[in-house]
């Protein structure tokens, strides 16, 4: 039998098995017979409007009424936490037994500028807050990006401690994770692949509507277990409505609107949820349009030719992009079920080298992206009562991606952007999770899970082959609790993954005609963990983790002009798997008026790949190849928060990694340098202000093909006010950012020794969420 035979008889077996297994819960007499959770949340007597109220081992989401009050419906019988946050407010949670009809539970929150525990919903099989996770972790709600300036989902999480912003324009920007992006670092949403490319090159965009974006987690080190991977670094999970929640109100939402002068950028988005009985239905649209970025008037210096700009906009960094979602979910006493589709759409420019006068001998470099993807999820949630399989949850997205290249021409009669290369991407992934019963004390997940990627790439100067990736893995995530404040962790995973390369005889490059190539890697990876609560405010974790990722065709296999980026691009067919070995210590602390997390860690990777500018040139392009060698980066993320009188809060944050190449012992070229932040703010609840000061050193541990950056020093000034009407909460903000107008240059931006990052401007944001 042929191993394409043997492959899609898996696939069939797989899905035969699963469509017995979900057939069998549904169809079985229930035992569940749905229960409710209601309850209110209130300050000194007084309701609290639009609190987020989250039932955590289902990982489902209420917001309060006008009352205060919130219901959750067709509960089986358990134990189970309910957390409650809002701003303004220190965050609670309580534990509720529900054993028939209704159980009810309240919340008294006390008025804090600190919101203590997040809840993070991506480092583990269920949603945890932030101290019970064995990793270091961070989340942010979409009230809080309104903190951050930009409008890319990677700029808004740029506070966070060990998460830095390669940036090239507005909407390349990619977080870094303590040092590590790319292919490291895996960017998910509502945790399932995308189906993009923007780990291709610094110019490509991640197509998401940044505005439309609910909550984003950061798991900081790897998390190859649950994610697989290019998950060495870590893990931003970005999580939207794709798939409707069933509220409470026959209607629900949200609705919000930017504006930015920085770049006359202007943005909304709305997402109606219409609720009736046990259905949800969502509609969903909205869209950005911003103009070149506004920079610090003066003379800049293009580094290649020596000639000078005067320029007070970073030339082609437009952004226009667009988006609408349909989706449905019902919700009974065996569990929930729903499917949903979006489709998205940006045109943005690359910055560059513009066009000029002198042409001929200063050609410009800038460009032009065009990207659309339809992406297509189902998810479920299935309660148990089968066997040894308390829940059952099936997740997968399919993802319809096309991307097109027109980097800018220059001639006598004008300028022009044809079409250069063209991408059109395919990617199926599936997850199942199995949550068993407690085996005694022992209790976790096992989980099967796919992805499938075929890829063809078109055009005058195709950068790499037609491709087919396919993925397969099986894993285990066990926890088991020592003693009363102790909890042990252990994770198992195997993975398959091949790579195949399909000939292509109409494709210009005669490379690609017949080249017919796979490569196969499989993979054993595992991870410990441990925490300890010290005390009742103190807690404890390390984890030890061992990780995995396969060499992507683009490395393997490229052989073409990446015209955003400038350079030729040469892949490497000898390159072998990257192996991490990730070791992430944690102590948080949460007290009353005090809290603080400290995180030391240490990675090394065998066989690290990265791209590095050989020193020639082909077709009048440096020539970039990928290589491989060996790394090791440790570091330290830390912050802490103190509110020294009722609604003040003053929070410093700090972080720095080291990366060094141990072959060649010399430093990892684009590191981060040494980043802090201060940040006062006022809170009560009704009005907030904050001032913030962003820093960094200057960067002269410089590896192959880097530059040095000066330090810097960026104010940032914000003001806002919240106010309920009937049950709608509203969120009005105003900031300025880069109050002082400083020229500053960011040490991971591609375009730093031209030009530097943007100037003064002034945002307005408003929420409405009911």
């Amino acid at each position: 039998m042929s191993a394409r035979a043997v492959r899609t008889s898996a696939i069939r077996s797989t899905l035969i098995a699963t469509s017995i297994l979900l057939g069998s819960l549904l169809l079985r007499p229930s035992a569940l017979l749905g229960q409710t959770i209601t309850g209110t949340v209130q300050t000194a007597g007084r309701p609290i409007v639009g609190a987020t109220v989250r039932l955590l081992e289902l990982d489902r989401i209420e917001h309060t009424g006008a009352e205060g009050q919130f219901t959750f419906s067709d509960i089986p019988k358990g134990i189970y936490r309910v957390n409650v946050g809002v701003t303004g407010y220190a965050s609670a949670t309580d534990t509720v037994s529900v054993t028939s009809g209704t159980a009810r539970v309240s919340f008294n929150l006390r008025e804090s500028a600190i919101h203590l525990k997040e809840v993070v919903v991506s480092a583990s099989p269920t949603a945890r807050t932030s101290d019970e996770q064995y990793q270091s972790t961070a989340s942010k709600s979409l009230v809080e990006f309104q903190n951050s300036p930009g409008t890319s989902f990677a700029e808004k999480i740029s506070d966070l401690p060990g998460v830095a912003v390669r940036s090239l324009g507005s909407a390349p920007s990619r977080p870094i994770l303590r040092g590590l992006g790319d292919n490291e670092v895996l960017i998910l949403e509502n945790g399932l692949r995308m189906g993009d490319l923007a780990t291709f090159d610094p110019a490509h965009a991640t197509p998401i509507e940044a505005i439309g974006i609910v909550q984003i987690d950061v798991v900081r080190g790897p998390a190859t277990i649950l994610y697989g991977p290019s998950t060495i670094g870590g893990i931003v999970n970005v999580i939207t409505d794709i798939v409707p929640a069933l509220s409470d109100h026959p209607v629900s939402g949200t609705a919000a609107i930017e504006g930015n002068t920085v770049s006359g950028e202007g943005a909304g988005y709305i997402n109606n949820v219409y609720t009736q009985g046990k259905q949800a239905f969502r509609v969903s649209a909205g869209g950005v349009r911003a103009s070149n970025i506004r920079i610090p008037s003066g003379n800049y210096t293009d580094p290649e030719t020596g000639t000078v700009f005067n320029l007070d906009r970073m030339p082609q960094t437009f952004d226009h992009s667009g988006e609408a979602g349909l989706g449905y979910a019902y919700q009974s006493d065996f569990g929930s079920i729903g499917i949903g589709g979006k489709h998205f759409e940006v045109n943005y420019g690359i910055p560059g080298v513009p066009p000029n006068p002198d042409f001929a001998n200063v050609p410009p470099t800038t460009s032009r992206i065009a990207q659309q993807r339809n992406t297509l999820e189902f998810r479920s949630l299935l309660n148990g009562g089968f066997g040894f399989i308390d829940r059952v949850k099936l997740n997968a997205s399919y993802n319809d991606y096309n991307h097109s290249e027109f980097p800018t021409a220059q001639d006598a009669s004008g300028v022009s952007d044809p079409e250069a290369t063209h991408f059109h991407k395919r990617e199926f992934n599936g997850v199942l999770q199995l949550q068993q019963q407690s085996f005694g004390k022992l209790q976790g997940t096992l989980g099967l899970w796919t992805n499938i990627e075929n890829m063809t790439i078109q055009g005058d100067k195709p950068l790499g082959p037609n491709s087919r990736t396919s993925g397969f893995a099986a894993y285990a995530y066990e926890e088991y609790p020592a003693a009363e404040n102790t909890r042990l962790q252990a994770g198992l995973r195997y993975d398959y993954n091949k790579i195949q390369t399909r000939p292509d005889p109409q494709s210009t490059d005669p490379n690609f005609q017949t080249l017919n190539a796979s490569r196969l890697s499989n993979a054993l990876t595992a991870s410990l963990g441990a925490i300890q609560q010290l005390t009742p405010q103190l807690t404890g974790s390390l984890s030890l983790a061992r990780a995995f990722r396969a060499p992507t065709v683009q490395e393997l296999f490229a052989n073409g002009l990446d015209a955003p980026s400038g350079t030729y691009t040469i892949g490497t067919p000898e390159l072998e798997p990257e192996t991490g070995l990730g070791v992430d210590a944690s102590l948080k602390g949460n007290f009353a008026n005090t809290s603080f997390e400290l995180s030391p860690y240490a990675n090394s990777i065998h066989n690290y790949i990265y791209g590095f500018l050989r020193g020639d040139v082909i077709q009048g392009f440096p020539v970039r190849q990928f290589g491989a060698t060996n790394a090791r980066l440790y570091g330290v993320d830390a912050s802490v928060t103190v509110q020294p009188a009722q609604y003040f809060a003053l929070k410093a944050g700090a972080d720095y990694v080291n990366a060094e190449d141990t072959r060649q012992n010399v430093p990892l070229p684009f590191t981060p340098p040494l980043r802090g932040l201060l940040r006062a703010t006022y809170q009560d609840r009704t009005y907030m202000g904050l001032i913030e000061t962003r820093v960094a050193a200057r960067q002269s541990r410089l590896g192959e093909g880097d530059t040095p950056t000066p330090g810097y020093t960026v104010v940032n000034l914000g003001v806002g006010m919240r106010f309920a009407r009937q049950r709608v909460l509203n969120n009005i903000s105003v900031h300025c950012d880069n109050v002082l107008n400083r020229v500053y240059r960011n040490n991971l931006s591609v375009i730093k020794d031209f030009i530097p990052e943007p100037g003064r401007g002034f945002r307005l944001n408003y929420q409405a969420t009911y």
